[in-house]
């Protein structure tokens, strides 16, 4: 059975507080007390919103997070160099800014914001997961404290995804053929060698290009590993497959944990995991499927049925210690994680593009194309609702950015 699965890197914990730029060290006050923001995505943008309040803070085009949300980097270009800017993440600010030659985009930040990695921007039509012809692949890592920027020529087509937790490695996706993709595998880019090798595993399926799609994608809240839900459909020789592709940021490695068979019929799916880290929720909503996924065992460990809905076209979902939340079309169902009981489900006014607790587990954040409403997660009954100014349809929220304590660290719901 051969298995792959696309790789990116999209949720906060907790984590130290400093952001720093090409240009130099920049750090930001441990002793400043910073108010809870919602990042709301669009197609090209984020908006900082404060929801206590409703006041946008800042909106920013093509910036794109460390995944602890200490820092936020953006590229501009003028056909001929690129100039890469470090942002307050509180503020929208600029901290820093670094030029270099070419014309490049962000694709992805390390988790403590110290290593960018720039690629060429998308023609139109085309993303990381649906990728142009191209061979080498030009990429530009950037690195705090280091005024000179690496330049590589990867042989072949890759499309950068995570940084290794050490900063050693760069995990890809290798399409293949480069000219002609149709075909990827997750590989490993050695930033030493510059050269792509696999990423160790014990399973050898794990090292061969193959047809498929990812279809939701979650880190652990310690940052250490990558949750990638993954379809495989039906051939004339295959059945069709889903499973969990789980990507070690620390030890560089790989595994898979197979999902029942239900899992595989339905295009559309979920993930969400415990802020302990402990469990990891994966749901089905058009066949109603959720299973829970012990993480230190790496095996299906519960499976029960929740409301169905095949005609749903987005799901999202996020956890608390007590309570999975799963949101599907314009539907909100919550699920008991003590029995995996399924409680009573609330429907909001417009599709649900994203939802997230606040860090102090009071409020319940959903967003909506054009709005945010504050919910009583017991309840689920609305308490306030605010509209938010954006150019572009909000299409997912990040988790929330608590007060930054004494202690120096930024603590942020998972």
């Amino acid at each position: 059975m051969r298995k792959s699965a696309l790789v990116a890197a999209f949720a906060t914990v907790a984590i130290l507080a400093s952001a720093c730029g090409g240009g130099g060290e920049v750090s930001i006050d441990s002793n400043r007390r910073r108010p809870e923001l919602l990042y709301l995505g669009s197609r090209s943008s984020i908006t900082a919103l404060a929801p206590t309040s409703g006041t946008v803070k800042f909106q920013e085009a093509g910036a794109v997070p460390s995944r602890d949300w200490s820092v936020l980097y953006t590229a501009d270009n003028d056909g001929m160099t690129t100039t890469l800017r470090t942002l307050d993440p509180n503020t929208g600010a600029e901290l820093a800014r670094r030029t270099v030659p070419g014309v490049f985009t962000v694709r992805t930040v390390s988790e403590d914001g110290a290593m960018v990695a720039l690629a060429p921007p998308y023609p139109d039509g085309f993303d990381t997961y649906h990728p142009y012809s191209k061979d080498p692949t030009p990429l530009v890592i950037v690195r705090r404290g280091n005024p000179e920027p690496q330049v590589l020529s990867v042989p072949g087509n890759v499309e950068p995804e995570a940084f290794s937790l050490d900063g050693t490695s760069l995990f890809v996706i290798d399409f293949v053929p480069p000219l002609a993709p149709e075909r990827y595998r997750v590989a490993r880019l050695d930033l030493s060698a510059g050269s792509v090798g696999d990423v160790r595993s014990k399973e050898q399926e794990l090292q061969e290009p193959m047809r498929g799609t990812a279809r939701a994608q979650v880190m652990a809240p310690d940052g250490r590993r990558l949750y990638t839900l993954y379809v495989r459909d039906a051939t004339a020789t295959d059945r069709a497959e889903a499973f969990v592709h789980v990507l070690d940021l620390d030890k560089q490695q790989a595994t898979c944990v197979d999902l029942p068979a239900e899992f595989a019929t339905t295009p559309l799916g979920a993930l969400a995991v415990t802020p302990s880290g402990m469990h990891l929720y994966v749901t089905a909503p058009a066949v109603g499927a959720l299973a829970e996924l012990d993480t230190t065992r790496l095996t299906v460990t519960r499976t029960v049925t929740v409301p169905a809905d095949p005609t749903a076209t987005t799901a999202r979902a996020t956890a608390t210690a007590s309570t999975l939340y799963l949101a599907v079309g314009d539907r909100i169902t919550p699920v008991a994680l003590a029995d995996l009981s399924v409680g009573d489900g609330w429907t909001a006014p417009d599709i649900i593009t994203g939802i997230e607790p606040s860090t102090d587990g009071t409020t319940l954040y959903v967003s909506l194309p054009d709005q945010v409403l504050a919910l009583d997660p017991r309840t689920l009954t609305e308490r306030r609702t605010l509209d938010v100014p954006t150019t572009e349809p909000i299409d997912h929220v990040a988790p929330a950015l608590a007060p930054i304590p004494d202690s120096g660290y930024v603590k942020c719901a998972c």
